[in-house]
């Protein structure tokens, strides 16, 4: 019985092989009949019954499409194919694997639906199936698979809506469904899932308000709600969520006030709020939160001035203002934000001189400010930024000589357009 089940793990490994059509690395050179198939590249077998319970092929560029006959590794526990060209349909009758524990094929040019049949691999672990063409519905029948700790899904051509059923989860750590179709509302058995790590929906067509239950999740480090259609306000429980580290929460309709208990999230290290429909104003509580590396508020309805607090946001290195109602001068006291590389004030309406203190970041590489009411003269100071690439200076009321110094050299006359009281070199196209 032990020779014949050998047998048929071979078969089936060969029937593998005869369906790739590309190997570039010759990775299954030696599946060859005349070498023990356990030996054979990317195959671990069971010590005593020597039967084939791992297969990992990821990161191959094989290409080809998945033989119906892997079914037959019923010893199976991990496939791993993932980053690989493989393509089609998956046609594999998991009833027949029931001790798959880990499958990994994310990456690959799979089309279909996913497979009901996934429901009978009762101690599956991991679902990572993300970046493929799959379509149709997430299967109900995944929230059976109670020792789930991981679903990425992300990446496919999903729609539907998120099955309540996933709230049985409970030791799931992370969920992605992002970059699909998916509509309807989050639902509200998902906030059972307080083992849940990073849940990223981002880039969907989910709509209505963020469940006021989501507060339960209270182990979320990263949550992603991008690119779908939330509106109403922030959930207050939202802010209870105090070992986030990513936030992101862009390209919604969102209304409404940013709660002063955002201060509560002082782990946060990258906020993304733009694109959406705030009240106006920076709440002073937001510039309390000093681990944030990056802040975006661009595109929004701010407006009035920068507050000088944005000091103590001492470890930023990206923070986007633009197309804001922003007026007033650039506070002084940005130049103490000294990790800074990339700020993007444009298209507001700051007024008065460029600070020469703005010089004194010197990590800055990338400063956007135009299309503002900047007057006066271009500091010098900002020829001691030696890691400067871009500087746009441009439509803007600015006058005097362009600095010739530092990195100024290597600027074009597209950083100082729409200024016409200035001038300097001929290769800016200014008088």
């Amino acid at each position: 019985l032990i020779f014949l089940s050998n047998v048929t793990d071979q078969f089936t490994l060969l029937s593998l092989k005869s369906l790739v059509t590309r190997d570039p690395y010759n990775v299954l050179s030696n599946w060859k009949s005349n070498i023990s198939f356990c030996d054979w590249n990317g195959v671990s077998c069971s010590r005593g019954s020597q039967r084939v319970v791992a297969l990992n092929l990821s990161e191959k560029a094989l290409e080809g499409t998945l033989s119906p006959y892997i079914s037959n590794l019923s010893f199976l526990q991990i496939l791993d194919l993932s980053s690989d060209s493989f393509h089609g349909y998956l046609l594999v009758d998991f009833i027949c694997l029931p001790l798959l524990e880990k499958l990994y094929i994310r990456k690959n040019n799979f089309e279909g639906l996913i497979p009901q049949t996934l429901s009978h691999c009762r101690g599956l672990q991991i679902l990572s199936a993300g970046d493929n063409k799959f379509y149709g519905s997430i299967p109900q029948l995944l929230g059976s698979l109670s020792e789930l700790k991981g679903i990425n899904i992300r990446g496919n051509r999903l729609s539907g809506t998120i099955p309540p059923e996933l709230g049985s989860l409970t030791h799931l750590w992370i969920l992605d469904l992002s970059s699909n179709m998916i509509g309807g509302t989050i639902p509200l058995p998902l906030a059972n899932l307080t083992k849940l790590i990073s849940l990223d929906l981002r880039f969907n067509k989910i709509n209505g308000l963020i469940p006021p239950n989501i507060g339960s999740m209270n182990k979320l480090h990263e949550l992603g709600l991008s690119g779908n259609a939330f509106e109403g306000s922030i959930a207050d429980s939202l802010y209870q969520l105090v070992r986030m580290y990513n936030l992101y929460l862009e390209m919604n309709a969102l209304s409404g006030p940013i709660s002063t208990s955002i201060n509560n999230l002082t782990n946060l290290r990258k906020l993304y709020l733009n694109s959406n429909n705030f009240s106006p104003g920076i709440p002073p509580a937001l510039c309390e939160l000093k681990n944030l590396i990056w802040l975006y508020l661009h595109d929004y309805v701010f407006s009035g001035e920068l507050p000088s607090d944005v000091e103590n946001l001492v470890a930023v290195d990206k923070m986007d203002f633009s197309v804001n109602q922003f007026s007033g001068e650039l506070p002084v006291s940005i130049s103490r934000l000294q990790i800074l590389e990339y700020l993007n004030l444009s298209k507001n309406s700051f007024d008065g001189n460029i600070p020469e203190q703005l010089g004194h970041i010197l990590n800055l590489d990338t400063i956007y400010l135009s299309h503002n009411k900047l007057s006066g003269e271009i500091p010098k100071s900002l020829e001691k930024l030696q890691h400067i690439q871009v500087l746009d200076l441009s439509f803007n009321l600015l006058k005097g000589e362009i600095p010739s110094g530092g990195k100024f050299a290597n600027l074009s006359a597209e950083s100082f357009l729409g200024n016409y009281a200035l001038c300097g070199a001929p290769k800016f196209h200014v008088p």
